[in-house]
This record gives C-alpha cells, structure tokens and sequence, in this order.
C-alpha cells in the first residue's frame, strides 16, 4: 500500500457530501443536482449554483476542502524540487502562494502545497502559470521548511510561515549531523 495514502479513506470524498456536512444543500438537493448533470454533463458545483443558489466562493471552499482530502500527501523535506520545476515559480511567489513545485510531469506542474493555502494555490497556478497544475497536501510546518530551504528569500524563513521556529533549528541540526555523518 502507498505510503503516503495509507491513513486516507479508500472512498473519495464527493462534493456534494461537503456541501451537506456544510449545511448548504439537502441530500433532496444533492439527488437534484445529480439528476440534472446525468442529462446536461455540467459540473456539480455549476449546477449547484444554478439551480440552489449556492455561491461561487462558498463552492470553491467545498471544492478545496474535498480537493484536499482526496489529494495524495507529500513531505517536500524527503523529496528534492526537479530544477526544471522550480525555474517555473519564482521565489517571491513560491512563499507568496504558498506552493512550493516539485515536478513536471509531461506539461503538469507537481506542486505541493497545504490545505489551508490550496485556494490561493489554485489562483495562482491557473492565473499564472502557463500548464496544468497538480497539488499535493503536505503540512504547514513542513512547506515553510522546505521553501526556508530550496527558496532563500531574504526576511522569509520557516517560523515566518508557520512561528515554527524550534522544529525548524531542530530540523537543521539534524540535516548538518546527515551531511557530516557522509
């Protein structure tokens, strides 16, 4: 089993399920929206718009919630970013967004970023970036690092992004002793 799935939920998470747990539709809603999306082949969350006034923003926080449950997991601290993905995102926007690339996979762009930041995430790649974008989820405390350590920018650091600092020295410490130890 992968690793790295091995404490998710075998069943995705649907977008209407967020929307009930949320308390913004009624299962009668849901099957609604279903019904309709068998015979028209528009997305759930248009239909969900239209035909229960739901609003645009209040689907793009369902959506980036079910997103990143359903999204596979990364530790950007195990995994070294490829140069090529990283000459995409500059550094300024790397800890702007909140995303740090770590491969281009054919044109899509692998970048990993967090549950709370996936929104911004999202704009940024598809308002500026060029190619698909793909997000894994990792932690806040291990995003700040791993930007701390493949984007230096100056004034930014991991205890910027999560007031990690201690796990941060910690874990710095620990990397120098690996480097030392050969």
């Amino acid at each position: 089993m992968d690793e790295t799935t091995t404490w998710k939920s075998t069943r995705a998470l649907l977008l209407g399920e967020v929307l009930v747990e949320q308390g913004l539709l009624s299962e009668q809603d849901v099957y609604k929206i279903l019904e309709h999306q068998k015979k028209s082949g528009r997305p759930f969350g248009e239909l969900a718009e239209k035909l229960c006034n739901i609003s645009t923003e209040a689907i793009e926080e369902a959506w980036a919630y079910q997103y990143a449950f359903n999204a596979p997991t990364i530790d950007p601290l195990s995994f070294i970013p490829r140069s090529d993905a990283k000459k995409l995102v500059s550094a300024r926007q790397a800890w702007q967004f909140k995303c740090l690339p770590m491969n281009l996979e054919g044109d899509t762009l692998v970048l990993a970023t967090t549950p709370r930041y996936l929104q911004k995430a999202l704009k940024f790649a598809t308002r500026v970036l060029d190619r698909p974008a793909y997000f894994m989820m990792t932690t806040e405390a291990r995003l700040s690092a791993a930007l701390s350590e493949h984007y230096p920018l100056g004034g930014m650091c991991a205890s910027s992004a999560s007031n990690d600092t201690m796990k941060r020295l910690m874990y710095k410490m620990r990397m120098e002793r690996m480097r030392e130890a050969g």
